[in-house]
């Protein structure tokens, strides 16, 4: 059953690769393949990419690597850069997204499981990124904990991450600081099945959601984030110091997993993200 699985996935990636709008090409071997780079390896072994067509619409993506197999997946969006051996994601346009994500969804709640996503990240020229967005929101969202839903099938999922770590331009003042952004209830407030709460108070902005400032973003350098999922606790370190320690006993219905990469959500540039160190582990009773 499980190879019979695995060739399932296998032949639904080479059918998405074929008929996709993405298209992959390493540019004559200027571009690194992230594959071959033995420090991604792993992390790649456990995930798909999910990318956009960035000349599409707004919302688009497609699913490439769906059993970890990411042997020939580089294009000038996604590639390992020869020089500095950084993982880079790139993206342009409002909503569209280049993004890995872990194909692990784990239980938040108990007490001898843990999920950790570690990444040494450098955000390239945000700000001129968005030199000429007019978007209110302005952030570059490169890491994320969201949810599959009740099971692997994704019954009851809610159209909300549990943690948006982002590079926002502009908080009420404080300009160019990194965000963990945090829903603080599993409670759905946009669509369909959210017409129901979006005007009750626990989806209002300051209700539903935290945000704690995770520091300026240096320039030039990188920044280590450290998240770690596991009996009832979301937990972020900064560079080695621990900024959140969240209860989310609220979340243990729902299976969550990992994301890394660029999800734009400002308008008319292009973002890109040099990750010089992206790892996945679970911690699990055996």
């Amino acid at each position: 059953m499980k190879n019979h699985l695995l060739a399932l996935s296998a032949l639904l990636a080479v059918s998405t690769l074929a008929s996709a709008n993405v298209q992959f090409s390493d540019n004559n071997g200027s571009l690194g393949e992230p594959v071959n780079y033995p420090q991604f390896q792993h992390v790649l072994s456990e995930s798909e990419l999910q990318i956009s067509d960035a000349e599409g619409k707004k919302g688009n993506k497609e699913y490439f690597a769906l059993d970890g197999d990411f042997t020939g997946i580089v294009n000038p969006y996604f590639y390992v850069d020869k020089t500095s051996e950084a993982l880079v994601f790139k993206m342009k346009n409002d909503h569209l997204r280049n993004e890995v994500r872990v194909h692990k969804n784990f239980r938040t709640d108990l007490p001898d499981h843990f999920y950790s996503l570690r990444a040494s990240v450098e955000m390239i020229d945000p700000e001129a990124s968005m030199k000429d967005s007019d978007s209110k929101q302005d952030e570059i969202t490169f890491l994320q904990v969201h949810n599959k839903g009740l099971d692997d099938e994704g019954t009851h999922n809610v159209p909300h991450p549990l943690l948006r770590v982002v590079w926002k331009r502009d908080a009420n003042g404080v300009k160019g600081h990194f965000w963990a952004i945090i829903k603080n209830n599993a409670v759905i407030c946009k669509g369909s099945f959210g017409k129901k709460n979006k005007d009750k108070n626990m989806c209002k902005p300051d209700v539903a959601y935290s945000h704690i400032d995770l520091g300026k973003a240096p320039t030039g350098k990188t920044t280590a984030f450290d998240i770690t999922v596991g009996n009832k606790t979301l937990s972020v370190d900064v560079d080695g110091t621990n900024l959140v320690k969240h209860d989310i006993d609220y979340w243990r219905h729902l299976l969550s997993y990992f994301k890394a990469g660029v999800y734009n959500q400002f308008t008319h540039g292009m973002s890109e993200a040099h990750f010089y160190k992206l790892e996945y582990s679970a911690a699990e009773p055996k």
